[in-house]
């Protein structure tokens, strides 16, 4: 919002927890609350142009059955379980909207962002973690673990940036950790025999203006 985007659109069923305090842009005032709702009104000061923010007190599955607006420029998918991150991966994937996959592990000590494009011959989450389907775990973040979540949202936004303005972006995945040096980034291929990625068909999948296609060169 502090860049000027038209509308972002929040969905989370969950409500605020006293955990979520040292970590989220949450008070204890907001504690009970919603979520997507407390969010959007605690974001609209933060705001420097005429943002319009949203919140919807539902998940993205929720949110696709009702018809609600989960449709834009680009979706950002921060969830907790496999089962919501298929779902959105699919759902884009159809309508032809890249996607920014941000995760952080329980131990709060490894985070990854995935970027899936627009385009046929690009890699979808599942191409990426093909054990998605039956890995059915929920994976929480630890307690007051703010700084992974914050050196991963800054690498989520520069990831936006690189879908709408061109920034220079020589990869779709990068992970990063706190525990050790095994810092870096990879250019994901497509999965032969990805049972997602197959059964949607190249026309459907239109390029994105600005999206950055190539992988470094060697």
């Amino acid at each position: 919002m502090r860049k000027g985007i038209g509308r972002i659109s929040l969905f989370d069923h969950d409500r605020v927890e006293l955990s979520n305090l040292p970590r989220q842009f949450f008070g204890a005032a907001d504690v009970g609350l919603n979520k997507a709702l407390a969010l959007a009104k605690n974001l609209s000061g933060q705001a420097t142009g005429r943002t319009l923010i949203e919140g919807h007190a539902c998940n993205f599955q929720q949110a696709c059955e009702r018809g609600l607006g989960v449709s834009g420029s680009i979706a950002v998918v921060g969830v907790d379980n496999n089962m919501t991150r298929l779902a959105a991966s699919e759902f884009y994937l159809a309508r032809a909207q890249p996607v920014v996959f941000l995760a952080v592990d329980d131990q709060a000590s490894r985070g990854y962002v995935f970027i899936q494009a627009s385009l046929a011959g690009t890699p979808c989450f599942l191409c990426l973690f093909p054990d998605a389907r039956e890995d059915r775990r929920v994976h929480q973040c630890a307690g007051a673990s703010v700084e992974i979540l914050k050196i991963v949202a800054g690498i989520a936004l520069y990831a936006i940036d690189s879908l709408l303005m061109q920034r220079p972006r020589p990869w779709n995945y990068k992970e990063v950790f706190l525990d050790s040096s095994g810092d870096g980034h990879r250019w994901i291929a497509p999965r032969s025999g990805c049972s997602l990625c197959d059964r949607l068909s190249p026309e459907r999948r239109n390029c994105f203006p600005g999206i950055v296609l190539s992988p470094p060169r060697k």
